[in-house]
């Protein structure tokens, strides 16, 4: 077992002192026999699904975040009116019937009212909604219009009554999104009756329920065998350092061997090949932008031979010191070399937690 790899399936035997046979193709009792589905359907949501919930999650976050403050002291009708703004991402996935959820999203919503006589109005603040704070009390902030009193005491207000209730609003979405946001904890978005009217970049309903019916379209997830199917890993990470900190962890030999505790072989020069933890994952460096942007060819040892995965990992920094690094892997396969269907769970783990956590741990770049 590598250090961030599967092990390769033992055999299997029969008890001692008993005889085994298989049965013949096609027969034994039909219950137990498991049979290719002509629709393609995807039972139990056994295969990896991907669905984006960005829509959804603006329509949502809309809906739950709509506060008013209560009319006393010189206040009348002051309440957030609507999402104003909605950036970043949201989505939901599924494999083995496990539901996976990431979001990172900045949303800012408008406030309305009269206080003392007078018409006040501005944003609420939200930076960073994320999956990584889930359970935690979000960002928050108020930007008045104006500057005048008014606008101060009705900042005042929604911090000591609509803050509450916007918290809440918050643990309440991401519960939701965690049991499967659009679609629900049963089928999958895309095929769940009744799911969210929003705009995706799915086909439309109508299509959907045609496909059902005729069975006639294949699925995505039924094009090709599983050891072929592709898919993308998606994540954002929060660091207490400068973009460049993070560019030298990750291509820096001296660094990569101290937080990863094995042998590494790295530089940062577009073209050139590496090798971390003694050889379990792989690569070249395609593009290297220092502080902007690094793109890698990426495979694990116990992959397919000659396949590869594409990984992008750029860097936001809204504030000195306050570092996002946004990473997305493509072309990850279903499969490893040994038809285990762990390598989505296992690298996505292994870049949270023996790469990222590892690097806040070794440099103290903690968020």
């Amino acid at each position: 077992r590598g250090a961030l790899g599967g092990a390769r399936p033992g055999p299997c035997r029969a008890g001692d002192g008993h005889r085994t046979s298989m049965a013949k193709l096609g027969e034994g009792d039909e219950r137990w026999i498991v049979k290719e589905r002509e629709d393609g359907a995807n039972v139990n949501n056994w295969h990896w699904q991907e669905k984006d919930a960005f829509a959804w999650s603006k329509d949502r976050l809309g809906n739950l975040l709509r506060v008013s403050v209560p009319d006393d002291d010189g206040v009348v009708g002051l309440k957030t009116t609507g999402v104003t703004s909605l950036t970043g991402e949201a989505y939901v996935n599924r494999r083995k019937g496990k539901i996976i959820c990431g979001y990172e999203l900045e949303l800012k919503m408008k406030y309305q009212g009269v206080v003392d006589g007078v018409d006040v109005s501005g944003n609420v603040h939200f930076p960073y909604i994320a999956d990584e704070n889930v359970g935690e009390e979000p960002e928050c902030v108020v930007l008045a219009s104006g500057n005048a009193a008014a606008d101060e005491k009705a900042k005042s207000k929604i911090r000591t009554h609509a803050f509450p209730k916007f918290f809440q609003a918050v643990a309440l979405f991401e519960k939701e999104l965690a049991a499967g946001g659009p679609g629900g904890a049963g089928d999958a978005p895309e095929t769940k009756a009744g799911a969210s009217d929003a705009p995706t970049n799915d086909r439309s309903a109508d299509d959907t329920a045609t496909t059902e019916r005729s069975g006639t379209k294949p699925r995505a997830d039924k094009v090709a065998p599983l050891s072929q199917t592709k898919h993308t890993i998606e994540m954002t990470e929060r660091f207490y350092c400068r973009p460049l900190d993070i560019c030298e962890a990750l291509t820096d030999a001296g660094r990569v061997m101290h937080f990863s505790r094995s042998p590494a072989r790295v530089s940062p020069e577009k073209g050139s090949a590496f090798s971390m933890f003694d050889g379990n994952i792989t690569g070249t460096i395609l593009e290297y932008e220092p502080g902007v942007k690094l793109v890698q060819s990426w495979r694990f040892r116990n992959w397919t031979e000659g396949h590869h995965s594409v990984v992008t990992i750029t860097f936001r920094e809204p504030e000195p010191g306050n570092c996002f690094v946004h990473l997305k892997q493509d072309d990850v396969p279903e499969t490893d070399a040994f038809g285990n269907e762990s390598v989505m769970d296992t690298t996505e783990i292994g870049w949270k937690e023996q790469i990222f956590d590892r690097i806040r741990q070794a440099f103290g770049y903690g968020a």
